[in-house]
């Protein structure tokens, strides 16, 4: 086709509103235009495909997760906390995923009251020789109740020294995230160390405050000796100062892990320790020594008879029968008793049938019975002595009679050891 040709037809194209035939040149960059665009228009939309797939995101079993929309916690109620599994989000910058490790348990030791060791000291790991006394500024330790001293005015505050841990959880994602400043996280830094710098240092201020206001409720034997009771308040305390910060901090545990008076009065306080040890043991085997002796003497019902013998309004039957339940030495001293009384009932009626049998003779000769009951009853008791002797009566009053006794009773008196 010649010049004119393609002239013509560019013409006549114009007129029809058809596009306009290229020279060789331009047609091959108009393709070449096309071709790249085209390819644009496919990365373009790879792009978008791989920025949207880059909104899915993963929350791990232990976690929970916010999504942050221009900074702003995206949902509504529990909607705002993504839980463990598969979400999508628009991704960064849109929105940020804040993931919380809320099954993440954390330890606080809390050593402010604890009195001042050195390093070498908390590796030996024992208690310290007391020197000096104590030092405010370095020794941390915290007052128990005031006791009444008998016989003294005032009274007297005790120090005691402790060692803490608490641990704690994030119980809810929200309050944490908006109310806890969090700084920035470094690559590589997890979501909980970052958080610590801040929780932690909050968390110990609020437990020595609950640790102070709790011991001083508690007398000094009470805090070393009842540690449950004290680190159960303790929590309780941190709690609710927690809760009404609103800080979606939630305290598993406080524990105190240990507990000593001052080292300046340790000789003293082991000494007191073992007096009580020893109280304490004595009331022990004195208990167990009654209850034996109880049980040996009434049976195992003792104590319940005895308390119920104490009541003045029981009647003799009702005071018999239930010393008929009694088991142990007092039947065998019951027995006996009963025996004794059936003998005297015997002795005494036989005795009665006797004078009864000698009423007539004695009415008929009253000095004969008498002289022959006396005679009787002489007769009785010489049958009893080893050595008999008579004085016969006399008229003589001023007649006198002395008997030779031997001072020493295991020594023979004289003639005795010659018949032997």
């Amino acid at each position: 086709m010649d010049e004119r040709t393609v002239s013509g037809l560019n013409n006549e194209q114009r007129t029809a509103g058809e596009p306009e035939l290229l020279q060789p040149g331009q047609k091959s960059l108009a393709d070449a235009l096309r071709l790249s665009f085209l390819i644009l228009k496919v990365i373009m939309a790879a792009v978008a495909v791989l920025f949207l797939a880059s909104g899915f995101f993963s929350v791990e079993p232990n976690e929970q997760a916010l999504v942050l929309v221009f900074g702003k916690v995206q949902g509504q109620g529990d909607e705002r906390i993504k839980q463990p599994g598969y979400h999508w989000t628009f991704p960064e910058p849109i929105s940020e995923i804040i993931r919380i490790p809320v099954k993440e348990i954390r330890s606080l030791p809390i050593d402010s009251f604890w009195y001042f060791e050195t390093e070498q000291e908390k590796l030996a790991g024992g208690k310290k020789a007391a020197y000096g006394g104590l030092n405010p500024v370095q020794d941390g330790y915290c007052l128990t109740r005031n006791e009444p001293i008998t016989q003294l005015k005032g009274s007297d505050y005790n120090i005691v020294h402790s060692k803490w841990t608490v641990t704690y959880s994030i119980g809810s994602p929200v309050r944490f995230f908006e109310n806890i400043y969090i700084p920035s996280r470094k690559p590589g830094e997890s979501f909980m160390e970052v958080a610590a710098r801040t929780v932690n240092p909050l968390i110990e201020s609020l437990t020595s405050d609950a640790i102070v206001s709790t011991m001083v409720r508690y007398s000094l034997d009470e805090a070393l000796t009842s540690s449950t009771g004290i680190s159960e308040r303790v929590r309780r305390i941190l709690q609710d100062k927690l809760d009404a910060l609103e800080s979606g901090i939630q305290i598993d545990d406080v524990r105190i892990n240990r507990t000593n008076w001052p080292l300046q009065v340790d000789d003293a306080f082991q000494a007191s320790s073992q007096a009580i040890n020893k109280s304490e043991q004595a009331i022990v085997d004195a208990r167990a020594y009654k209850e034996k002796l109880l049980t040996d003497t009434a049976g195992p019902r003792a104590e319940e008879l005895l308390a119920k013998l104490r009541d003045e309004t029981l009647t003799d039957e009702q005071m018999e029968e239930l010393i008929r339940q009694m088991g142990g030495r007092v039947q065998g001293i019951l027995a006996e008793a009963w025996a004794y009384r059936t003998r005297a009932e015997q002795d005494a009626k036989a005795a009665a049938d006797y004078l009864k049998s000698l009423l007539p003779e004695y009415r008929k000769r009253p000095a004969l019975v008498l002289q022959k009951l006396y005679q009787d009853a002489v007769e009785e008791i010489l049958q009893k002595v080893d050595e008999t002797m008579f004085v016969p009566p006399s008229g003589d009053r001023g007649r006198e009679i002395r008997v030779m006794i031997n001072r020493d009773f295991a020594r023979p008196r004289e003639g005795q050891a010659d018949k032997k």
